[in-house]
């Protein structure tokens, strides 16, 4: 809930109002202090703290109590990231630290609130970054625009965002990790954050009852693991409902804490810690320097080192089984969705200069490890490279065009085979997986909606900024428009921001008001939008999406409702093969 770019002007004469106004929470272990944002009339309760845990260790209930107040103004540490000092420095937070599990709260003021006694749904948002970057303060979640728009629509909502740890520190691997049962340590940080807002959010004036969680990329994969936490079996009742952008279930099926490729990694950071000797390596990892532990993590890491994993424990089973059997609570809707162009980045990641059929057979024989040759040959047969693919991007007639704007940010380009790899590899990474989800959910009677973000925030020329992807509705470039950022707003990063097109800022409105009115009532379809059809829940019979299409044309939208069951023949693949096309291969 970042105030990230705020904080600076906050600084200022007269932008904060007299001390009549600062804002007070009593909860259970202690009463904070935060702080009145004027521009948007918010009140905000920064680092406070709601779990914790010593390095590579796995985290508790924060049980400190205290008489007083405690000031909540400020952001606190980050976990251990790679984040850029640049957006570290305009988040204002005070330095990355094992002393991190602390979350921030953005509510609406009092005096903006028509039914001054109502209790605020509440908004949990998970970040993403591969589990290998992020943070709650990132200024690419800033919530603030969402709250400001929720009260506008007579829906107020509240936020929250926390840190969780990520990459070796937060998902470690090897043998002495799983003996010592350390795994996921990233996903437990996160549970017991949502534990914490059910213990605590009324104080702050939400609604435990009212809790969804929004999150993007790997936080969305985050929602689908806390769905499947402990077997399924939890009667732990922490949110109703979750917005997953860009990340679901159905990878990470075969990533074991105890792989081959983890129990090296574990190795490698022990050399460079001066660690390998140690008698308990572990408790030597816990006091090594800080940094000589994170930058070993850091050499380590390759697609799926430092990942969540299939440990028995609190991912007790492959997500795709765990899914297929029910294995979780059916009292949670989702509302779910990908972009056109979601393979792009995994495509420049593989192979950008796949050039013949020979090349992508060969490369994905390398991806996909475990795969049998028959295998590959059936996902080269479902992907054919004389169809569009994606289906919906740029089509295959502007490949030339396509490739000459890569290149014009030195990216080499393989052309149509690499087009057909980024669908396998957005298919495999984050369409399937939705889709299954969503027809899992609607085969049990349970609520789900999804969506496909099929709008282009760049264009031709590519922006260099943006270099990690050619643009188009690639990965994350939804982010903007869902959450109503104005255009100078600067975020980093593949976010790129809302085009300049009244059509564009037109949908960044309407998708903005359904998400913050899903949150609201758990319906999107509870705020009435001009010329926007009813969201239909997902079914079995007629399984479909909304499409998100801001047109070219000043003022005039075109989102509409599709059949979801295009490309039928590869989605059915990751399904059937889910050991054999996975993540333990690797990447």
């Amino acid at each position: 809930m970042q105030l990230l770019q705020l904080l600076p002007l906050a600084l200022l004469p007269g932008i904060w109002a007299s001390c009549q106004k600062v804002p007070v929470a009593t909860t259970r272990n202690g009463t904070y202090v935060g702080r009145y944002l004027a521009e948007f009339s918010q009140d905000l309760f920064l680092n406070i703290p709601f779990a914790k845990a010593g390095r590579l260790e796995n985290p508790s209930p924060y049980d400190e109590s205290w008489e007083g107040l405690r000031s909540a103004e400020w952001y606190g540490n980050i976990c251990p990231c790679p984040a850029s000092p640049r957006s570290i420095r305009n988040a204002n937070v005070t330095g990355k630290s094992d002393d991190c599990l602390n979350l921030n709260i953005i509510r609406p003021s009092q005096g903006t609130l028509k039914r001054k006694d109502e209790k605020l749904p509440v908004a949990v948002w998970l970040y993403g970054g591969g589990f290998a970057d992020g943070f709650g303060a990132d200024l690419n979640s800033n919530f603030s625009w969402i709250v400001q728009a929720s009260v506008a629509q007579d829906m107020p909502i509240m936020a929250v965002t926390l840190n969780y740890r990520v990459g070796f520190l937060g998902f470690p691997g090897g043998n002495e990790v799983t003996a010592a049962g350390v795994t996921n340590l990233g996903l437990k940080d996160q549970r017991q954050a949502l534990r914490w807002v059910q213990e605590n959010i009324e104080a702050f004036g939400g609604d435990p009852h009212k809790v969804t969680v929004w999150a993007q990329s790997a936080g969305a994969n985050s929602v689908a693991y806390q769905l499947l936490a402990y077997g399924g079996k939890t009667d732990e009742k922490l949110f109703r409902g979750a917005i997953m952008s860009s990340g679901s279930i159905g990878i990470g099926n075969a990533v074991r804490p105890n792989r081959e490729d983890a129990v090296q990694g574990y190795q490698a950071i022990l050399n460079a810690t001066n660690c390998l000797g140690a008698e308990d390596t572990l408790d030597c990892l816990r006091t090594a320097p800080l940094d000589q532990v994170f930058d070993a993590g850091e050499a380590t890491t390759t697609r799926p080192t430092w990942w969540p994993t299939v440990d028995g424990d609190f991912i007790a089973h492959p997500p795709s089984e765990q899914l297929e059997a029910g294995d979780f609570p059916h009292d949670v809707s989702i509302l779910a969705g990908t972009n056109d162009d979601e393979g792009f980045v995994l495509a420049n990641l593989l192979g950008p200069a796949t050039g013949t059929e020979d090349e992508l057979r060969q490369l994905l024989k390398t991806a996909f490890k475990f795969a049998r040759n028959k295998t590959i040959e059936a996902v080269l047969w479902a992907y054919p490279s004389d169809v569009p693919s994606p289906p919906y991007a740029l089509p295959m007639s502007a490949t030339p065009r396509f490739c000459s704007a890569l290149e014009a940010i030195n990216k080499t380009c393989g052309g149509v085979q690499y087009r057909r790899l980024a669908a396998i590899t957005g298919d495999y990474g984050l369409i399937h997986g939705r889709r299954d989800m969503a027809r899992k959910f609607a085969s049990l009677n349970m609520t789900a909606y999804t969506y496909r973000f099929d709008t282009w925030p760049i264009s031709f020329p590519i922006q260099t900024q943006y270099e990690t992807q050619p643009g188009f509705g690639g990965h994350s470039t939804e982010y903007s428009y869902f959450f109503r950022f104005p255009r100078d707003y600067e975020l980093y990063g593949n976010n790129p921001p809302v085009a300049k097109s009244s059509s564009h800022l037109a949908l960044s409105h309407a998708i903005s008001a359904m998400l913050i009115a899903y949150v609201y009532t758990g319906d999107p379809n509870s705020v009435l939008i001009p010329n926007v059809p009813t969201w239909p829940k997902y079914s079995v019979d007629k399984p479909s999406n909304l499409v998100l299409n801001a047109t070219e044309v000043p003022d005039v939208l075109n989102i509409h409702i599709e059949p979801d069951t295009w490309r039928e023949e590869g989605m059915a693949l990751w399904a059937k093969y889910p050991l054999e096309l996975d993540l333990a291969m690797g990447w």
